[in-house]
């Protein structure tokens, strides 16, 4: 609890809401002339593991079984989504639905594959990246010195369908939806209409500012990236909803009839915003940590999270009372339009009945 509580963060409101603006802006800007980086659960694509041990940790060794898996792929017409990641002892390529300049639809789907996994006697994508290497490691003397060797179970692909990749993409956007639907409900039966909405307007900017941030710094958008966003939106509403628990609190007690709006939402501020950076900061550190130390499957995870935890800071504390304090306005002014229509009638109804 600050003890000055002469805060003025609903005044600046406009301030604050310039500030997620030139970060979403600058996110569509990264949308619009770089892309999004749709992951392959999304986009429908092939994720080839290649587990070479001690060769991924050898400089030499690795960019040279970079560069030949890159070549054989290319040869095949594929193409490589990002570039190729390299965790521990395994190479992980991302490839596009994309074969030979066409892009793999449901028609093409069944072809795409057999091509990639293999059929009878005729070798898939795996096979002829093994064999590349294979015969690379006979003729590459720094292959030969480091003594690489590569087995026929090396390689492994995985097929995310076009069909598959649109239905979990819509199955995200729903259960996304749900979530939000879900907690308006809540918020609403718990607190007020002006809560819920100002609510919901905090989380989309949430989701925006996530989004936004994720293309500013080319994170791939997968199934880990939905499971971050409604994460956050959980963890976002919690924030929100104690600041409205003060609010509500304080629009309660009749000591503060003649309060402005404006004032109660910035007490409550004032009484949970070091709740709000603590809470903040301790979990940033644990997140941040993990992301340092682990690999690129759960980064792409992890980084999300981070963007989603300061932009859930940023919007509990600096908008959610601000929009707050904008729909009680207007609800107060369409119940003073209510009362005076009612007003209105009852005058005209006492002036027809003395007549």
């Amino acid at each position: 609890m600050l003890k000055n509580k002469q805060i003025k963060i609903v005044e600046k409101f406009k301030i604050f809401i310039i500030i997620a603006l030139v970060v979403a802006l600058a996110g569509v800007g990264f949308i619009v002339f770089r892309g999004m980086n749709i992951g392959i659960d999304f986009m429908g694509g092939v994720k080839i593991e290649a587990d070479f041990d001690a060769f991924a940790e050898n400089s030499d060794c690795s960019k040279i079984i970079r560069d030949d898996m890159k070549k054989v792929i290319a040869d095949h017409g594929l193409e490589i989504m990002g570039d190729v990641q390299v965790s521990d002892s395994t190479f992980e390529i991302r490839l596009r639905n994309v074969w030979k300049g066409v892009k793999v639809t449901s028609e093409n789907e069944s072809e795409f594959v057999e091509f990639v996994q293999g059929k009878g006697d005729t070798d898939g994508l795996c096979q002829m990246i093994t064999k590349s290497l294979q015969k690379l490691a006979e003729e590459n003397a720094t292959l030969k010195a480091a003594g690489a060797e590569f087995d026929d179970n090396s390689v492994k692909a995985y097929t995310v369908g076009a069909t598959a990749s649109g239905a979990l993409l819509r199955n995200a956007i729903i259960a996304l939806c749900v979530a939000i639907v879900v907690m308006l409900i809540y918020i609403v039966i718990r607190f007020t209409l002006a809560s819920a909405l100002a609510a919901v307007c905090a989380l989309i900017h949430d989701v925006i500012i996530m989004i936004a941030l994720t293309a500013i710094f080319n994170i791939p958008v997968n199934s880990t990236f939905i499971a971050a966003v409604i994460t956050i939106v959980g963890y976002s509403i919690n924030a929100t909803i104690i600041i409205f628990d003060r609010i509500r609190e304080s629009v309660k007690d009749p000591n503060n009839a003649d309060k402005p709006d404006a004032q109660i939402a910035n007490e409550a501020i004032a009484n949970t915003i070091g709740r709000t950076i603590l809470t903040t900061v301790t979990t940033l550190v644990m997140v941040v940590a993990l992301a340092v130390l682990s690999v690129n499957a759960i980064q792409e995870f992890i980084f999300p999270i981070i963007f989603g935890l300061l932009a859930g800071a940023f919007s509990s504390v600096l908008l959610a009372p601000s929009f707050w304090v904008m729909f009680r306005k207007i609800e107060k002014k369409a119940k003073a339009k209510k009362q005076a229509k009612k007003g209105y009638q009852g005058a005209v109804a006492a002036n027809k009945e003395t007549k």
